[in-house]
């Protein structure tokens, strides 16, 4: 007689793990945020580098989820490496930590793909709440400074925002209250993939490079309205 034997299947949630890298030339901030990002259950450490070139090989070779990018590189500037990354990797979510907060920075920051911009004396848990934030698809910004940000956007002659649909305006709510892309999804219950095609084309319409800069042309033209 054949004995069954009968096993206990189990769901078990494993949360993603978050791969962070760190650029940045200054050896003592590197050290700091690598033994920050280490310290932390749900994020692996993805290594170090120290300059435009170095940030592209770090990236192409360990496809960082994240990576807190330094302004001031020996080769260039953090815009540059950014704008190298993401012309490859477009699903890179960077933030800029810089010790200059200047609005001119900002948005070229924004401009370039940034998710978000800090500045290097911000508290610890604000630098792993950016990073858990950033790795969501959630924009890293404080909304006093994106109402900040507003003048300096300048409308091009292509911008149409007269044709952004119902549905666009949704998602640009959305964006600019923070929520991810799989949380957009969720709370409009069409897929991930139909959002981000209502993302190019909010992009698109707007002239935007980035979501981030979608939402602060559409808070500048009260398209939506940002949350303190």
């Amino acid at each position: 007689m054949k004995k069954w034997v009968v096993r206990e299947t189990r769901e078990i949630a494993i949360e993603a793990v978050i791969n962070v890298a760190v650029v940045d030339d200054h050896l003592l901030i590197a050290e700091m945020l690598s033994k920050m990002v280490e310290g932390e259950s749900d994020m692996r450490f993805a290594g170090t580098a120290n300059s435009v070139a170095a940030a592209s090989e770090l990236v192409d070779k360990e496809h960082p989820d994240v990576v807190l990018m330094d302004y001031r590189l020996p080769d260039g500037t953090g815009i540059d490496a950014v704008k190298n990354i993401l012309q490859r990797w477009p699903e890179t979510r960077i933030v800029m930590l810089s010790g200059d907060s200047s609005h001119d920075l900002m948005v070229r920051a924004i401009e370039a793909g940034c998710v978000g911009m800090l500045a290097k004396d911000r508290p610890m848990d604000e630098l792993l709440g950016a990073i858990r934030s950033a790795s969501k698809g959630e924009l890293v910004f404080r909304a006093d400074e994106m109402n900040k940000l507003l003048t300096y956007f300048r409308k091009s002659p292509s911008n149409d925002a007269d044709g952004l649909t119902t549905r666009e305006l949704e998602v640009l709510q959305l964006l600019a209250e923070g929520v991810s892309t799989d949380g957009i999804a969720e709370k409009l219950f069409i897929s991930i993939n139909t959002v981000r095609n209502h993302v190019s084309k909010i992009l698109m319409k707007l002239g935007a490079h980035s979501k981030l800069e979608a939402v602060a042309i559409a808070a500048r033209d009260k398209l939506v309205t940002l949350h303190h």
